[in-house]
């Protein structure tokens, strides 16, 4: 693959559209139909670090589609962090191997991982490069990152924005 500034320096000419386009269809996968079972697939049987573990609230803990609980179920081995102490304090008590970590900083947790997920923080970090450098370190050598985060480009918010003129996708997001 080359750079599309070899194509033309003009980022938004007709040929370097074109050869974006043709980038993004090799590289685009199928449409994951089942978010879960695509979560589950990617942890089983690994050894797992889950940034952002508590989803906002504690109270997501009970839910049966809690991120953190399907990677329990399924993983060899898993870390939970996040940076909202008394979620985590929570979580301890009800036995999840969690602990406090700021997932963008220089921080080195001692363990290495097969997986690591950041299941929907990217869009609440002010450096996401720092985020992927975070994970990346806790990585073994042939380990993989899933990074989600939430389609700002869905199509409720496409009609949110016509019928209200704006969007408010989540207060905690700091950028798309």
């Amino acid at each position: 693959m080359h750079h599309w500034r070899n194509i033309n320096a003009e980022p938004n000419s007709d040929e370097v559209r074109k050869f974006i386009e043709e980038q993004l269809s090799v590289a685009q996968r199928r449409r994951v139909e089942d978010s879960a079972a695509f979560l589950t697939d990617f942890v089983h049987e690994q050894i797992v670090l889950d940034i952002g573990v508590v989803g906002h609230v504690i109270e997501r803990a009970t839910s049966p589609n809690w991120k953190h609980g399907l990677i329990r179920r399924h993983a060899r081995h898993v870390l939970g962090i996040d940076i909202l102490e008394d979620a985590l304090k929570i979580l301890v008590e009800r036995g999840y191997n969690v602990r406090v970590a700021d997932a963008s900083s220089d921080q080195d947790l001692g363990e290495r991982f097969d997986r690591v997920v950041i299941g929907d923080v990217i869009e609440h970090v002010d450096d996401p490069v720092k985020l992927l450098l975070f994970a990346a370190r806790h990585l073994t050598s042939n380990g993989r990152i899933m990074c989600t985060t939430p389609n700002p480009f869905y199509v409720g918010h496409a009609l949110q924005m016509l019928r209200k003129g704006r969007v408010i996708a989540n207060a905690d997001h700091i950028c798309w």
